[in-house]
């Protein structure tokens, strides 16, 4: 099969059909962007590679089936277990790190994969410690394994809890996440890609504040005098959030907050400072 013709079919059931392309040949055959642009008649043949598009045809996501993706400059293991790692969450990560104070303490709430805490622990060499959090032990397992891959597994606490119910004890300089915001009744109408991703990782509730709101309620308690707390939201939230964080810093819990946007120019993060 020519890597053209591996576009060709991946084109009926996805937008990205060339990128994902090319990242399947790179990941199987090693072959690089050039040579695959030099090289456009090379025959690229194996069972591995109709193992692979036959799942995507299936509906799987390339990064279930690889078993791996990359989120930062990093390669992160990914698994049915947790959500995917998503771009668009770099936005959070890059804030978090150009806030952070040095030899600051941060936990990473509803972790998943881990990918925003550790991404951070590579890039701050000067953190002391982050908490990774989640409700789910499977997703927790795939952090670990990350943390260990990426060599911060030794500043990591590993808590399996409900933060919804209490935030886990200590002081911290900031507190990240990327909780689950999908209203529920949006649920089904996500592509079958999406809704092969763990739905406790994204059904947020009827308004898709569930999680949401108590963090925010929950966040000054645990967070230093002048610390961050930042949270991913849906890109059409930013008037329910707002409204939400008016209300907090009318009542004093914060000092202030704003919205960032993401690379697409929706507005993706909430950062408030108490």
């Amino acid at each position: 099969m020519k890597a053209y013709e591996l576009e060709s079919r991946l084109s009926k059931i996805t937008a990205e059909a060339k990128s994902e392309a090319r990242f399947i040949l790179e990941e199987l055959f090693g072959v690089s962007y050039s040579e695959l642009v030099l090289n456009k008649d090379r025959e690229y043949d194996s069972e591995r590679l109709n193992e692979v598009l036959f799942l995507r045809e299936q509906g799987e996501p390339l990064q279930y089936i690889l078993g791996k993706w990359y989120f930062m400059d990093s390669s992160f293991v990914v698994s049915p277990k947790c959500l995917i790692p998503r771009a668009d969450t770099e936005i959070l990560v890059y804030e978090a790190i150009r806030l952070l104070k040095n030899e600051g303490c941060v936990a990473d709430l509803c972790t998943g994969s881990g990918c925003i805490g550790l991404s951070m622990l590579k890039h701050r060499g000067d953190i002391s410690s982050a908490v990774l959090a989640d409700i789910s032990s499977d997703a927790l397992e795939v952090a670990v394994q990350n943390a260990r891959a990426l060599g911060v597994y030794d500043k990591c606490i590993f808590i399996n809890c409900d933060i919804t119910k209490g935030l886990p004890e200590g002081k911290l300089d900031m507190i990240v996440s990327n909780p689950p915001y999908i209203p529920t009744s949006d649920i089904e109408t996500l592509s079958k890609e999406v809704k092969r991703e763990p739905r406790l990782a994204l059904d947020g509730g009827d308004d898709g504040l569930d999680i949401i709101r108590p963090l925010v309620d929950l966040a000054p308690n645990s967070l230093n005098k002048d610390g961050y707390l930042l949270i991913e939201f849906g890109y059409d939230q930013e008037d329910a959030i707002s409204a939400l964080m008016d209300e907090r810093v009318k009542s004093g819990a914060y000092k202030s907050y704003k919205i960032l946007k993401d690379y697409g120019g929706n507005p993706r993060v909430l950062v408030a400072q108490v």
